[in-house]
């Protein structure tokens, strides 16, 4: 399979990018410079990859046998209203019935993470080619501004 750099010049990828840039960030403006751009796309890709993969990775029959379980014991306890246990039996439906419909995406989710990871690899090799410096240093910002954690949170100029 072919690298998009070899279809696709490296100049048309970078104006890809730009165009993208607009289209999923809106807070780019006109007196950002095309590295600002670009970064705020990374950052923004990087985050659309991170919740595909986190959808992808996900358990969620597990998880909904858990949810079950635990709100099987408030909906069997006496001391609760019937008007909480019917609440919570609610929540518990639209919960299973959401988990329901998201597993029967699994193969589009998994297609898209793969996308995703593809796509945020081509734009970091775009951006290493015309800003070689400014990516390593926007990098070390950002592992600097997270304390060296890779926790869930991202920030970024978005």
């Amino acid at each position: 399979m072919k690298e998009d750099h070899e279809i696709i010049s490296d100049e048309e990828l970078k104006r890809f990018f730009l165009n993208e840039a607009l289209l999923l960030c809106p807070s780019t403006r006109a007196d950002l410079t095309e590295s600002e751009k670009l970064w705020m796309l990374h950052v923004r890709l990087r985050k659309m990859n991170k919740l595909t993969g986190m959808l992808c990775n996900q358990d969620l029959g597990e998880y909904m046998l858990e949810m079950q379980e635990v709100l099987g014991f408030y909906l069997v306890e006496k001391n609760e209203s019937k008007k909480k246990k019917f609440r919570m039996n609610e929540h518990l439906n639209r919960f299973n019935q959401f988990a329901i419909r998201l597993t029967r995406f699994s193969d589009t989710l998994g297609h898209c993470y793969l996308f995703y990871n593809r796509h945020l690899r081509t734009l970091e090799r775009v951006i290493k080619l015309y800003f070689p410096g400014e990516f390593k240093k926007k990098q070390e910002e950002e592992v600097a501004r997270q304390g060296g954690n890779t926790g869930e949170k991202e920030t970024g100029n978005e």
